[in-house]
């Protein structure tokens, strides 16, 4: 246990002494009507008691859409929050006690209990804190000492765990655990980790009466409540979108790769119908060599016409090799993978007059797929062609291969973008290409594909993982 949790475990351990101190003011006390709300603050609770309600059914829709577990516990905890507040006012406020009518300390007590567990199934769904073991401890022991205090609310109608910790405190541990142990924090965890310590923040203030300062009668939790409820639904929204994202961009990588496999079955048709005829031609230069007048001049023809015809077999092995849909692994060299790939699209760059350097300054190897490798080198010359560059520079220095054009640079607004599936600055491009060299370099090698931009120059950075090469 590092010494930052001890601290954040110290303080729950101080939280619970001095609610035992006080525990016969906080435990088994008698509901009483004690304050009235003016006219605003009913509209305004009312008001926040319908958002409350309109997120729950949406996440209870979403859920029958999905069956995503993350929005039916949001939901539940939504449920449970908003009876937490009807009971709250029943209780303790005037008019509501006329009003709701829920005017019961065991349904109270549940709610608040039935919060602090639907929150903790929500967060370990949408944290996916599986995957993080310490963070998982302790949502999981919440979890368990909730599911103690409702059979003590059953029991005894009051609960005990949650009313000498309140509720916000294990809630503060783990979002603020969440924020150190998680290290790719995307948008969604943003939107929760603000929306969530806006509640915490907001029923700090409300228990330790600070609020009265201000205001006494003014619903303080249900706006914090419902402002909660609006930005973890958007976040709820927004992972839906990048999932869907995911998905299409997951199925456009397999309509790829199928292509790929049938592009390669037509090129090893075609190597092994060239196959034959060029043997044939080698056969009849032979010939031509042996009947000629001029040995000399036929001889130096033939090697010209033999020097052509290895080239078209290389270029035809190459083609068949590259399209190969073969997943198998292997180790190759770095240089070698490159300079396959230049062969195949030599023609191209020759056409739109631009040159390729290659330079090695500290070789190395990759164990890995080297077909999916050259597709991934493929597609980033292939950017940097269509971006009109006149010069291409491929530096190997182990553990990097940098890819740099002068095509012009990249604008710092689309940096960030520039991986998505199908975005591209460049008309006529489906915006596949460097998303699916970025899957392949970091997600099917482990490495890291980066880029880098200067006014006129775009530089592509692949970092080799250890865990998938023998260099």
């Amino acid at each position: 246990m590092d010494k930052i949790l001890k601290v954040k475990l110290s303080i729950v351990i101080l939280v619970f002494l001095v609610s035992l101190f006080f525990y016969k003011s906080l435990l088994f006390v008698e509901p009483r009507i004690y304050s009235y709300y003016p006219l605003s603050s009913v509209i305004i609770s009312a008001i926040s008691l319908g958002m409350i309600l309109s997120v729950v059914a949406y996440n209870i829709s979403i859920w029958f859409y999905s069956k995503e577990k993350q929005h039916l516990y949001y939901a539940l905890a939504q449920l449970s929050v908003l009876f937490f507040l009807v009971t709250l006012e029943s209780l303790y406020l005037s008019p509501f006690d006329v009003v709701y009518g829920f005017g019961s300390l065991r349904l109270h007590s549940l709610s608040h209990v039935l919060i602090l567990l639907f929150s903790m199934l929500f967060i370990r769904e949408f944290l996916h804190t599986r995957e993080i073991k310490k963070l998982d401890f302790l949502v999981v022991t919440i979890i368990y000492a909730s599911l103690a205090d409702i059979v003590i609310t059953l029991v005894l109608g009051q609960n005990i765990i949650t009313g000498l910790i309140p509720i916000f405190v294990p809630i503060w541990l783990v979002v603020s655990e969440s924020s150190r142990l998680i290290v790719k924090k995307s948008r969604p965890y943003y939107l929760f980790y603000f929306g969530w310590n806006m509640v915490i923040v907001t029923s700090v203030l409300v228990y330790t009466g600070l609020t009265g300062l201000i205001n006494s009668n003014f619903p303080f939790l249900h706006i914090a409540f419902s402002i909660e409820a609006i930005l973890l639904s958007l976040a709820l929204t927004y992972k839906i979108k990048l999932l869907q994202d995911e998905k299409e961009a997951g199925q456009s990588l397999l309509l790829q790769q199928s292509r790929l496999a049938s592009m390669g079955e037509m090129v090893a048709s075609i190597a092994h119908q060239w196959r034959q005829p060029l043997t044939h031609l080698s056969f009849v230069f032979m010939n031509i060599k042996k009947n000629s007048h001029n040995p000399q001049i036929v001889e130096k023809k033939l090697k010209e016409a033999n020097k052509q015809l290895s080239y078209m077999s290389k270029t035809i092995d190459d083609f068949r090799n590259f399209y190969n849909p073969s997943k198998s692994k292997e180790e190759f060299d770095i240089k070698e993978a490159i300079s396959n790939t230049l062969s195949i699209t030599s023609h191209s760059l020759k056409n739109a007059d631009i040159e390729v350097e290659i330079k090695e300054l500290k070789s190395f190897t990759l164990y890995a797929n080297k077909n999916e490798f050259e597709q991934a080198i493929l597609n980033i010359i292939n950017n940097a062609r269509d971006a009109k560059c006149r010069k291409i520079e491929i530096v190997i220095d182990n553990p990097t291969i940098m890819i740099t054009d002068d095509g012009g640079g990249i604008e710092k607004k689309y940096l960030e973008k520039i991986f998505n599936p199908y975005f591209s600055t460049k008309k006529g491009s489906d915006g596949i290409g460097l998303y699916i060299a970025k899957t392949i370099i970091e997600k099917e090698m482990g490495g890291k594909l980066l880029v880098k931009a200067s006014l006129d120059k775009t530089t592509f950075i692949i970092i080799k993982s250890k865990e998938y090469n023998n260099g």
